[in-house]
């Protein structure tokens, strides 16, 4: 016997550079235009940094590591228009933004369905507040250290597949899934602070036609 495939959405994850890092950081310090009203999050210092972002020698790896995902991991219904090596980038970025979370301040579930294809979030700066020791995620003896959990589907009868994944983000942690995959963070606490940056990548206008030209050819 043997499984035939998993269902939900795929998570990847890759490793920046300490330079990449390090710049992504900069960039953030660097950026002031809140966007706090275009997003859910209970953070107070949430910023735009598209602009720069896009003008940045790290860009170019993460654009790498998007279209990696949509190559090697997963193009859904857009397989057609990769494999035909016609478009080098078939996904543009549209919006991007650091979240600077210090204490008691989180992410609730949520996902960018409205607004993305693909998704991007990157941890470019955590320092963690050790001393901290009285919080634990449901009674459970894992420290709250601000967590991402990535929601799928139901809690299933006597614990059959899962419905969530956990990950405990380091500096330079990228993570990449579709826009439709809920998720969510838990608090830092203490004296914690932690740099989060999010990406939302759209399949581009370029591509879109494409796709209609492929598809047309197939009837």
């Amino acid at each position: 016997m043997k499984v035939i495939d998993y269902f939900g959405p795929r998570i990847a994850k890759s490793k920046l550079s300490v330079d990449d890092t390090n710049e992504l950081f900069e960039i953030c310090k660097l950026s002031s235009i809140p966007v706090n009203k275009e997003l859910v999050g209970f953070v107070r210092e949430e910023v735009s940094i598209v602009d720069a972002l896009r003008a940045s020698n790290v860009y170019g790896t993460i654009l790498e590591n998007i279209n990696q995902y949509i190559n090697t991991v997963d193009s859904g219904a857009w397989e057609k228009v990769i494999k035909s090596g016609d478009i080098t980038n078939p996904l543009e970025l549209q919006a991007a933004w650091y979240n600077k979370q210090v204490a008691m301040e989180f992410n609730p579930i949520h996902n960018h369905r409205r607004s993305a294809d693909l998704v991007c979030v990157i941890f470019p700066k955590i320092t963690l507040d050790n001393s901290v020791d009285s919080y634990y995620i449901n009674n459970s003896n894992e420290k709250q250290t601000g967590q991402l959990t990535f929601l799928y589907g139901e809690d299933s009868k006597n614990d059959f597949g899962k419905s969530q994944i956990t990950v405990q983000p380091d500096e330079g942690d990228m993570f990449v899934f579709p826009s439709t995959l809920s998720h969510y963070t838990t608090p830092v606490l203490g004296d914690s602070v932690r740099y989060s940056i999010s990406c939302n990548f759209n399949f581009s206008k370029l591509a879109q036609r494409l796709m209609s030209t492929l598809s047309k050819n197939e009837n």
